[in-house]
């Protein structure tokens, strides 16, 4: 089996559009009937005012800067924009959750063979801007892109990271400078420098964890 992690951006989901211009992260599972929603990092008050007034909030449950929510509703049921219908007519699965994220529409898909995971890319591209964030063969489903889970690291913070760490910035003597990281993302070295912070502290507590 194949599975492919695909970043879809202007997918014109509603759920995407209220993470845009925030650092919030919201992971998503279906029940048909309602949606339970996993909102955390900064902007999470802002992304669930904008669910809230799409489909409701049933109830919400908060500690730290991470919300769990349930909707009033399905918003799939609402407005569909045909990701997973077409992944179905390629006969590809959608491993949940799925993940919002700047903007963008995160799913993880597997396809029981290359082909169709290659069919399904093109398929996207026609409607969407789509990036493959990995891609791998699997004997069973992963829950999370590679280096990630435990670490439990945002999409912008991998980047960052994987960046620094391609250019020698953790190299002695270092090989580059976190303006230079900065100017790579077209954003303020001190942002740049915090995401490195956020993701160096998750990597060092998973560590420990583990």
């Amino acid at each position: 089996m194949q599975q492919a992690t695909l970043r879809l951006a202007g997918s014109g989901s509603a759920y995407a559009a209220a993470t845009a211009n925030t650092d919030a992260r919201m992971q998503l599972w279906c029940n048909d009937h309602c949606d339970l929603l996993e909102v955390s990092g900064g902007g999470v008050a802002r992304v669930l005012a904008a669910v809230d007034a799409r489909v409701g909030i049933r109830d919400r449950v908060t500690e730290g800067d991470t919300t769990v929510a349930v909707t009033e509703a399905c918003l799939r049921a609402a407005t569909a924009d045909g990701v997973e219908d077409t992944l179905a007519a390629h006969g590809c699965l959608l491993v949940p959750p799925l993940t919002y994220e700047a903007g963008c529409k995160h799913l993880r898909v597997l396809a029981l063979s290359p082909a169709a995971l290659t069919d399904v890319y093109h398929a996207l591209r026609a409607d969407y801007e789509i990036t493959v964030a990995d891609k791998r063969e699997v004997s069973a489903p992963a829950s999370a892109a590679p280096g990630t889970q435990a670490a439990d690291l945002t999409a912008r913070q991998a980047a960052v990271l994987r960046a620094a760490v391609d250019a020698g910035y953790y190299e002695r003597p270092r090989e580059t400078t976190t303006a230079a990281l900065a100017d790579r993302f077209d954003i303020a070295r001190s942002t740049l420098e915090e995401h490195l912070r956020r993701a160096e502290g998750k990597l060092a507590r998973a560590a420990v964890r583990d």
